[in-house]
């Protein structure tokens, strides 16, 4: 299939994309790395009317001390794993192949929000902040308000997510991450975060329903749905044992 007809921009700075989404709405989509989004459009499960290519935002590339610029892409930070909390560098090698990462970025893989995507579980475990902008102005999102559900984020429609904050002990935080895929690359049919933060441990389930969720211990109830790659029973299964070993390794 191709995709549908659509304008094409390409703006050289973040106010003039902010102008574009100001003016377009609903009717124009983002583009950072492509590599969720190009597949929708191909499919023809997003057709746009306009697509912003963000490519030339240079300044949204890159680390900050605790900040991680929206398009900065999961190779760039496999480069530092010195300057990322550990519990990333642990989860990096499993976003996709290489060839991905190389192009996928951390903003464009919040944005789009995959319930079985490694960063929005990363982002809640991380009780991190997503910094938003507009030309009405600039607001502050934590993530368990970001994730609002299936591929669907607080973002507004003439928003964009410029970086994420992490909290001051995610450097140094003892951390367990677990996930199981069908084959090396693949979406994860269940996966666990547990990140040892100041007030307790951090746990999350992600890959086993519509999105991310933030658990007490092992032992709360969640929910898990089956599908052609996972059944329900096996997913649940899969789920506790993961989840399990995760919180244990934070310990």
């Amino acid at each position: 299939m191709k995709a549908a007809p659509f304008s094409y921009v390409r703006p050289e700075s973040l106010e003039d994309a902010l102008g574009v989404l100001a003016e377009h709405g609903d009717e124009c989509r983002p583009l950072a790395g492509g590599q969720s989004l190009i597949p929708l459009l191909v499919m023809r499960l997003a057709q746009p009317a306009v697509l912003l290519d963000l490519g030339r935002l240079t300044t949204l590339r890159g680390l900050d001390g605790p900040r991680i610029g929206a398009m900065t892409t999961n190779s760039d930070l496999e480069r530092r794993p010195d300057a990322i909390p550990p519990v990333i560098a642990a989860a990096l090698p499993h976003i996709g192949h290489f060839q991905i990462r190389n192009r996928g970025t951390v903003g464009g893989a919040l944005a789009h929000c995959d319930p079985a995507g490694e960063w929005p579980a990363l982002a809640l475990a991380l009780d991190a902040r997503m910094r938003l902008r507009s030309t009405r102005g600039e607001r502050i999102v934590g993530a368990a308000e970001f994730i609002v559900g299936p591929l669907t984020t607080a973002l507004a429609a003439d928003e964009l997510l410029i970086d994420v904050e992490l909290p001051h002990w995610a450097q140094s935080a003892p951390f367990g991450f677990e996930e199981v895929a069908r084959r090396p690359g693949d979406f994860a049919l269940a996966g666990a975060i547990c990140v040892a933060a100041p007030e307790g441990r951090r746990l999350v389930l992600f890959g086993g329903g519509e999105v991310p969720v933030l658990l007490g211990d092992p032992g709360s109830r969640f929910a898990v749905s089956g599908d052609l790659h996972a059944g329900r029973g096996y997913r649940r299964r899969l789920a506790e044992g993961l989840l399990k070993r995760a919180w244990e390794a934070a310990a």
